[in-house]
Order: C-alpha cells, then structure tokens, then sequence
C-alpha cells in the first residue's frame, strides 16, 4: 500500500475520477468500516485505510499500556 493514507482530492487527482464519485464513493467505504475518516471537517477530509493501519500497528503499544 503506497498511500494508506489520503485526501479525497489526492485520490481525484491519482485516478481521473470526479470529486463527486470519489467523495461518494468513499463514503460507502467507510459505512462498511473498511475507511475511516480522520478529521472530521467538511472539507479537505482525511482519510485512512484503517485495516492497513490496524495491521501496521499491531505490536507496537509501549509495554504496560
């Protein structure tokens, strides 16, 4: 995964598909939790592939947290 992590625009801007259809189409990745969202703004959203995430993180917790 080169980018788990990416704005709506950069994906517009990496595939030619239209803001709306990736804005929309985002939005139905993350109602199946497989994008979460990070930032919570209405624009300029971040967001993230939250199994890649989840994956990298694993076994990286400080000891006794």
């Amino acid at each position: 995964m080169e980018h788990p992590i990416a704005t709506s625009g950069s994906l517009v801007e990496k595939t030619g598909i239209t803001p709306a259809t990736v804005n929309k189409a985002l939005g139905h990745l993350e109602q199946f939790g497989i994008v979460k969202e990070l930032t919570a703004w209405k624009r300029n959203r971040l967001f993230s592939y939250a199994g890649y995430i989840e994956i990298m993180n694993r076994g990286t917790e400080l000891p006794g947290r």
